[in-house]
């Protein structure tokens, strides 16, 4: 049965959780039709270190919070600058609009699917899904490296697929004007997939990964894994320099 938590506890898993975007309403239950889009392109809250951000738009927005006694008090909501499609750009200035000031929070559902259900100034009512870290799903904080990933993949040991083909990976290494530094290490397989990370054959790419220490591993799967971060740089010449 779902549950309701305390404000205590809906506090301590907001930074547990990405909040995906499942429904938004007005004050007399019509859809916001300007957050539509955003359901669709999975817009998402995430609560950081009192930092606040929104992504799924056009651009990112972010700003200052804080949740006491039930209310999420949002401060002014800065903004990156692009143009985009006239549905993302509206989608951007609603949710911007409507997350302001104190907005009633309550957290309902189990841990493993909860719900944020946010009201807002003027009675709207926004629900979001819940779904987990990486940090709160390996039980970690992550550490950045830097991947460089072969044009081409490997033949390599695999004890249940047959002809498995592994990435070929190398880290790398920037300086602090944020030049590329002379790669030290050598080629080398990567017996394991990178989380969000789809290689094309022949393109070869630079990754910022997250690399995370797995606390309870299944039996067969690494202590260690990797979430992809950004993609730094593509080229589909098909050579490795």
């Amino acid at each position: 049965m779902p549950t309701t938590t305390s404000p205590a506890a809906a506090q301590a898993e907001l930074s547990a959780y990405h909040w995906n975007l499942a429904s938004a309403t007005d004050a007399s239950g019509k859809p916001i039709a300007d957050l539509t889009t955003g359901i669709e392109r999975k817009l998402r809250l995430n609560f950081g270190d009192q930092q606040l951000n929104i992504s799924g738009g056009c651009n990112n927005q972010f700003g200052g919070y804080r949740y006491q006694e039930g209310v999420l008090k949002v401060q002014q909501l800065a903004s990156t600058m692009m143009a985009c499609d006239k549905r993302l750009m509206d989608m951007d200035t609603q949710i911007g609009r409507l997350l302001k000031g104190d907005l009633r929070a309550v957290v309902t559902g189990a841990t493993e699917a909860p719900v944020l259900q946010l009201t807002t100034q003027d009675g709207s009512v926004l629900k979001l899904q819940g779904e987990a870290t990486p940090e709160t799903r390996y039980g970690s904080k992550g550490q950045t490296r830097f991947l460089e990933v072969a044009a081409k993949t490997v033949k390599c040991s695999h004890p249940l697929i047959p002809n498995y083909q592994c990435l070929q990976v190398r880290e790398r290494h920037y300086d602090d004007a944020g030049l590329q530094l002379p790669p030290q290490d050598a080629w080398h397989p990567l017996y394991q997939s990178i989380e969000g990370y789809e290689h094309r054959d022949g393109v070869r790419t630079v990754l910022r990964v997250k690399q995370y220490d797995w606390k309870n591993p299944p039996a067969d799967a690494p202590s260690q894994v990797y979430v992809l971060d950004l993609v730094v740089e593509q080229d589909a010449s098909g050579k490795n320099p």
